[in-house]
């Protein structure tokens, strides 16, 4: 082994240079002129000591990854190394093309404040000795590796890739309650691929004196050491991750020296324990063949209930070494039934009979992602769970998101060794007192070989066997449930997310048939419906479900389309989706023992609704409890979680977190600072209208993916430190752990908003922009408390009716909708708002429902007479040719049956002016004798949002800001008539809890408020 210093002294350097004594402790030092020709002649197994960090020749840059690729190992240390590429007359440019060839994607500033303590890495304790040389207050990075580029399920949408890399923490900075909040040195080891065997080192940091007088060089010839060792790949794996009481366990040892590493003879420490007890222990002497040892090793005692831990030392010959974790379970039917199942109120999910907030985190494994049912760690899983208890997480998501073939291959022949590792997984949620949603399916469900993924009946029995393979072994444990599917689309698994897309087979052209003619059995009505002829559709037989290039979405086609037969297909789609969840879910609930309460099933339901994708409306009834994924619409938080809310049963936000976002540059467009406050905003809003909570996706990110994103999301970074993300998961648990079982009996609100479903699945739907527009003023402007409903079902505004009722701009009103909400009138003194053309129905045909409520085009700028006084509403784009309006410039008042209609015949939440919105809803609320619950003491800041629920003895308060500035906010509470006064930061959210006299119980992070 040789080393190569890359050192110049005429060459950019970030930080304190080190002094001459320094360099000639590391010997002979290569300048930039000659580091190309030194790398070019450099050997695998070698290794180059960059002292310049973000600083190299941009000439001797791809000679330098010719030396990588041929397994040479590296040491740099400064900040962002490589990041800052220096041309042969000096130039200097900022690239992350360089950084990016070694498969780091980005690199983040870490904020280190909150540190106070550095420790050595565990798996490798090379600086143990060299703590001297860091400060845990320097500035340092983290990075976003990629070194995945494949699926080994390519037609998975959800699949991981080869493993071809690992990152390992060397040092890590922690915070006073001992969390690793950054990793200011790391080790990357490839391990697959062109590289396989290099070690790479990376000392984040900027040299100052005091690194070099306190033994920084001795810590970087350590880490040169250490990384000409090379790779040696280590395993210890149980067959199974939990035994039965009474079997014997037999594991395996296995290693492999990677790329150009040397065979060496290695020296096995191995301690298991049960309980924290010893119960065996031994030394074992490893020789590799052929660069491969393997070593199996079977348990002399024979198993009993309880958590097993495996602790290994590892030693070679030439000095190197490696600690690794393992574990295994012994079934404890007791762990498995203590205590009682989740149950699902109105609102929220019960423990106990009393509300449980959910402050959730998704969780696979920290070190092998999704592979952690064909890779078990209970060692892995258990530390982190434990982390994850003390920061008051209460839900823990996790299950199957791809080789759904790889656990049953055969159908009906599940791979025991995968089961018994989904045992493991619930034993140590259980033990942690963690509620475990398991998700069997993603995307589409796994059709075996079934033709349809929903419809086909082999294919659902496939599935049936699939799960009652999983849930027969836990019909007795309490702290697991059962979700159904993550993020359905229907049906074809190649083209999900994008809206119902037909497979054309033979069952969904039954069950399309079917389904019509349940509804209809006269074909003559479905040709009016669908404006086609008895020739086009001349019997039932003829009928096909469509694709959307047969559709006319725009109002400019080049050929004619079909029009009306979208929104029936659409419907169909949700139909056959919540059948399907339905017949899955009764499944379940079959195996529950006779007369006692079964397990939770939900569905794990991304932001479809915008997508004419499965929605909670449609399949609540199937379910116990419904979701929401909050991803995208960061501009619409309050929105889908309004929308996702049904009337009677709880609706978590089971995912939120942050897409990453790049700028024009391909760099990340948000910080980690950022990153925490969007967070935040999306944890407040997920606990508003009545919701029961937010689930954080995801703990660790996941870098063993081709995926940009998901080497980007989660609480975690690669390196396993905390980012700043994850203290808001802790500040939302202490929060509603110490509060969240006072939240009962919410109070519901006065209105009650109508989702257009008839438009929103049409070829001409505008519901989403009218909605979001409705929700913000709401939320921003006015104040108001809100509750949804589809426009499919108004049963709920019957059994609780509400003062107001807003029907933002459907178009295309459902005749049954219509004649719900005449029937809800003669029976209720409730207020209808109406908003956009009053006379269509769902297939945009006039029905003359309203006496001179006509319906003609819309003009770019139109007016409305309200209350005596003219306003303007305009709108832009392709409004004049996508949008109508009712025949009328005023709001119209008319009485139904008791109570009123409110007709605005402008479609006014699809225009661009804010103000008369606003000043329509506000005639409303006064027209409806609504009362607002609160209102702003002063002047009403701009960008924040306050939101007020109600319970028996508590207020739940949300405030939000999507401002540029901070704000000193002060408003005044109707309902106690108490005063409250705060500041809040931009971009930052505050949640809080009130007791009935007003007097403030509980905050986020306990900020001050104060109560006058």
């Amino acid at each position: 082994m040789a080393h190569i210093v890359f050192y110049d002294p005429s060459f950019p350097f970030a930080g304190i240079r080190p002094d001459s004594g320094s360099l000639s402790a590391f010997g002979a030092t290569t300048a930039a002129a000659g580091l190309a020709a030194a790398l070019a002649e450099a050997g695998a197994g070698d290794v180059l000591l960059h002292l310049h960090g973000a600083h190299v020749p941009r000439a001797a840059w791809p000679a330098l990854c010719g030396f990588v690729a041929r397994g040479g190992h590296l040491v740099t240390l400064g900040r962002q190394p490589f990041s800052r590429p220096v041309d042969a007359d000096g130039t200097v440019s900022g690239q992350a093309a360089l950084f990016r060839d070694l498969d780091i994607h980005e690199m983040l500033a870490v904020d280190v404040g909150s540190a106070e303590t550095l420790t050595a890495g565990a798996g490798y304790r090379w600086l143990a000795d060299h703590l001297a040389a860091f400060s845990s207050a320097a500035a340092t990075d983290g990075f976003v590796l990629m070194p995945t580029r494949d699926k080994d399920q390519p037609l998975d949408s959800g699949s991981a890739g080869p493993m071809d890399a690992r990152i390992y923490p060397l040092l890590s900075a922690r915070n006073a309650a001992g969390h690793a909040i950054a990793s200011p040195v790391v080790l990357i080891e490839r391990l697959r691929g062109a590289a396989a065997g290099s070690r790479q080192v990376f000392a984040n940091i900027e040299p100052d004196a005091a690194f070099w007088a306190n033994g920084g060089v001795a810590a970087l010839l350590a880490l040169v050491a250490h990384a000409a060792l090379g790779v040696t790949e280590w395993w210890i794996k149980p067959d199974y991750a939990c035994y039965h009481p009474g079997e014997t366990v037999s594991l395996t040892v296995q290693g492999e020296a990677l790329g150009a590493t040397p065979s060496r003879h290695w020296q096995l420490a191995l301690q298991v324990s049960l309980d924290d007890e010893p119960v065996f222990g031994s030394r074992f002497d490893l020789d590799m063949h052929d660069g491969a040892a393997s070593l199996r090793i079977s348990l002399p005692e024979a198993v009993c209930p309880g958590l097993y831990r495996i602790s290994a030392a590892l030693h070679h010959d030439g000095g190197g070494s490696v600690h690794l974790q393992q574990g295994f379970w012994g079934r404890d039917d007791a762990l498995l039934a203590r205590g009682e199942r989740l149950a699902a109120g109105r609102d929220y999910l019960m423990r106990d009979g009393k509300p449980m907030p959910v402050v959730g985190m998704t969780y696979m494994a920290s070190d092998v992602h999704r592979k952690f049912l064909q890779l078990p760690n209970v060692a892995v899983w258990d530390d982190d769970m434990a982390t994850l208890a003390g920061m008051g997480v209460n839900y823990l998501r996790t299950g199957v998101w791809s080789a759904w073939r790889q656990l049953m291959f055969v159908d009906g022949h599940a791979n025991e060794a995968a089961l018994r590792a989904i045992d493991a997984f619930i034993h140590t949620a259980a033990l942690h007192d963690l509620e475990c949603c398991f998700t069997f399916f993603a995307f589409t469900p796994e059709a075996w070989e079934g033709a349809n993924p929903y419809l086909d009946p082999r294919s659902r029995a496939a599935q049936k066997r699939f799960i009652r393979a999983i849930v027969g072994r836990h019909t007795e444990t309490r702290r697991v449930h059962w979700d159904l599917i993550n993020e359905p689309s229907l049906f074809d698994p190649a083209r999900i997310f994008v809206g119902p897309r037909s497979l054309g087979d033979a069952f969904e052209m039954e069950a399309f048939r079917r389904y019509l003619q349940a509804r209809n059995p006269d074909l003559a009505h479905w040709q009016a419906a669908w404006d086609v002829s008895p020739a086009q559709l001349p019997d039932w037989s003829a009928l096909r479900p469509p694709q959307p290039d047969e559709i006319g979405f725009n109002t400019t086609e080049i050929l004619p389309k079909q029009h009306g037969i979208w929104l029936d297909y659409a419907l169909f789609t949700q139909h056959a989706h919540a059948e399907w969840a339905a017949d899955l879910a009764q499944t379940i609930r079959n195996l529950a023992p006779e007369g006692a309460p079964g397990a939770l099933v939900c569905v794990g339901q991304d932001e479809a609704l915008g997508q004419q994708r499965p929605s909670p409306f449609f399949y609540a009834d199937a379910v116990d409890y419904t979701t929401v994924h909050s991803w995208w619409l960061n501009d619409a938080l309050g929105w889908d979680s309004l929308f996702s809310k049904t009337p009677n049963a709880p609706n978590v936000v089971q995912e939120t977190g942050i897409m990453h976002v790049e700028r024009p540059d391909g760099r990340s467009r948000r910080s980690e600072a950022e990153l925490y406050a969007l967070l935040e905003r999306k944890y407040a809003w997920s606990y508003a209208f009545g919701n029961a909570g937010a689930v954080h996706w995801i703990w660790n990110i996941n870098y063993h993916m081709d995926n940009i994103n998901e080497s980007h999301i989660g609480a975690c970074r690669a390196d396993g430190s905390m980012k700043p993300e994850a203290e808001v998961t802790a500040a939302f648990g202490a929060l509603f752990g110490a509060h969240g079982a006072r939240l009962t009996e919410r109070q519901l609100p006065d209105v009650a908003v109508v989702y257009p479903f008839s438009n929103d699945y049409s070829n001409r739907r505008s519901t989403l922009d009218a909605t979001q527009a409705l929700v913000r003023s709401a939320l921003f402007e006015l104040g108001l408390p809100l509750r949804a409903v589809g426009d499919h079902d108004l049963s709920d505004l019957f059994a609780n009716p509400p003062k107001l009722i807003l029907l933002p701009s459907p178009h295309n009103l459902n005749r049954a909708t219509w004649a719900a909400l005449e029937a809800l009138l003669d029976r209720h003194d409730i207020t209808v708002l109406l908003t956009g053309p009053a006379d269509l129905d769902e297939y945009w045909r006039p029905t003359g429902r309203i006496a001179g409520a006509g319906t003609r085009n819309l003009n770019r700028e139109e007016t409305l007479l309200l209350a005596e006084r003219r306003w303007r509403a305009s709108f832009g784009g392709e409004a004049i040719a996508r949008l109508s309006t009712g025949d009328g410039d005023g709001l119209v008042e008319r009485t139904m049956g008791r109570g009123r209609l409110l007709w605005c015949p402008l479609p006014l939440e699809l225009n661009q002016r804010t103000d008369v919105l606003d000043a329509l809803y506000r005639h409303a609320l006064v027209r409806a004798g609504v009362t607002l619950p609160w209102r702003w003491l002063g002047d009403a800041p701009e960008g924040v949002a306050l939101h007020r629920q109600a319970f028996a003895d508590r207020t739940l308060w949300i405030v939000v800001s999507e401002a540029a500035r901070d704000h000193a906010l002060a408003w005044h509470d109707l309902g106690t008539g108490r005063s409250y006064t705060t500041t809040l930061a931009a971009g930052r959210a505050l949640v809080f809890v009130t007791d009935e006299a007003g007097t403030v119980v509980g905050s986020l992070r306990d900020q001050p408020v104060a109560v006058a």
